[in-house]
């Protein structure tokens, strides 16, 4: 097994791999264009689980993904670990179904330590584009992940916050639904998750929030997406 040594905020080299892209948009050319973009709302149902929160308005893909993730809970630790990054990858690079740059996706998957450190930086060096493509082109151009692929899978030790955790790290492939700038998509990162005692993030400026924290518990955390 190997170790792999990882600042408290490691993950946040993000801004390495998050949508290059995004910075060239593509202009409007005309209202028949923008109505082209814009898709059908459509409502995916999931199994939901105790262990991470549903994810709210998810694409066919994501619902996929957390439902992966509930089943792999009764599988073997490998099997879940995998099943946690994939929903995370998922949810996290998809902006098709959010609504502004501070709805982040898969913040439950982040340790709740370093989740709102997170959530902003997110926010200023990736969602930020969220308002400026759904404004000049519509909802229809913004990202959304229609496969994630997690090969090359290590198990290693990680440290984070100078604590030793059981963990694994796999190279990720990401594709997307065509849109005008999907070529412009960052497609590859590598990927890192540990099993930490944790309890779910709440957005404590959702004031208005029925998700409560609730009693710490054996969870994956991801803790590095990075370019490879």
């Amino acid at each position: 097994m190997q170790r792999n040594r990882l600042k408290p905020l490691a993950y946040l080299a993000l801004s390495a791999l998050l949508l290059t892209g995004c910075s060239k948009l593509t202009p409007q050319q005309d209202t028949k264009q923008e109505e082209e973009l814009r898709q059908e709302t459509k409502t995916y149902t999931v199994k939901e689980n105790p262990s991470y929160f549903a994810p709210a308005n998810p694409t066919k893909y994501i619902a996929g993904t957390y439902d992966a993730l509930s089943a792999s809970l009764s599988q073997n630790e490998a099997d879940q670990a995998k099943a946690a990054a994939t929903y995370f990858l998922a949810d996290f690079f998809t902006l098709s179904n959010k609504e502004e740059e501070g709805d982040v996706g898969g913040m439950d998957m982040i340790p709740s330590a370093s989740a709102d450190a997170f959530r902003e930086y997110a926010k200023y060096y990736y969602y930020h584009v969220l308002p400026v493509i759904r404004s000049k082109q519509g909802p229809g151009a913004l990202p959304e992940v229609t496969n994630v692929e997690l090969t090359s899978q290590k198990q290693e030790e990680v440290t984070y916050m100078d604590q030793t955790y059981p963990g694994y790290s796999w190279t990720v492939a990401l594709t997307y639904a065509d849109s005008p700038d999907s070529s412009e998509f960052k497609t590859s990162a590598k990927c890192t998750i540990i099993r930490m005692d944790d309890v779910h993030y709440v957005d404590q400026a959702d004031v208005t929030g029925t998700r409560e924290a609730g009693e710490p518990a054996s969870v994956w955390r991801v803790v590095a997406v990075t370019d490879q």
